[in-house]
């Protein structure tokens, strides 16, 4: 496990990135293209298994920079990973206080009613299941900037 290190935000969330969990290829490049048809200029970054996004939010081994690696706003996390799953990787950042406020969205093909429930009591904002059409993508990316606008207003002072 990562030591422990201070994970307080660095940047406003309209600055942070979307780290993406994803293990396929082919479903962070329909997510980037999502984004960019919905006019979403919010950066992305992409890890492709739990063991990596851990590191990222821990920042730890290849993800220390902060400048290079900053906090991401929100993390898209697919359940079907290598290395550690993604309800693994949910549990793991509950564990963190300092990440309590860090919004998770499970985005997954799973339609198991355990792995909803069981996300929702980990503490995961939300759980989406993935489009079938491609096109759909553009949806999901506009549904999850309209979360980050409502969270950010839900912490202003």
């Amino acid at each position: 496990r990562p030591a422990r290190r201070d994970f307080a935000m660095t940047a406003p969330l309209d600055v942070n990135p979307v780290l993406y969990v994803e293990d396929e290829e082919n479903d962070f490049f329909l997510m980037q293209y999502g984004f960019q048809k919905a006019n979403i200029s919010r950066p992305m970054r992409h890890v492709p298994n739990g063991k990596d996004a851990i590191d990222y939010l821990a920042g730890v081994g290849r993800f220390a920079d902060r400048h290079s690696y900053p906090l991401p706003c929100l993390v898209l996390l697919d359940l079907n990973l290598p290395v550690l799953s993604g309800m693994e990787v949910l549990h793991w950042v509950r564990a963190q206080s300092a990440l309590a406020q860090l919004p998770v969205v499970v985005f997954t093909s799973s339609e198991h009613p355990r792995d909803r429930e069981q996300a929702r009591q980990l503490g995961a904002a939300d759980y989406v299941l993935k489009p079938a059409d491609p096109r759909e993508f553009a949806d999901l990316a506009a549904r999850l900037d309209k979360l980050l606008i409502r969270l950010r207003t839900d912490r202003s002072p």
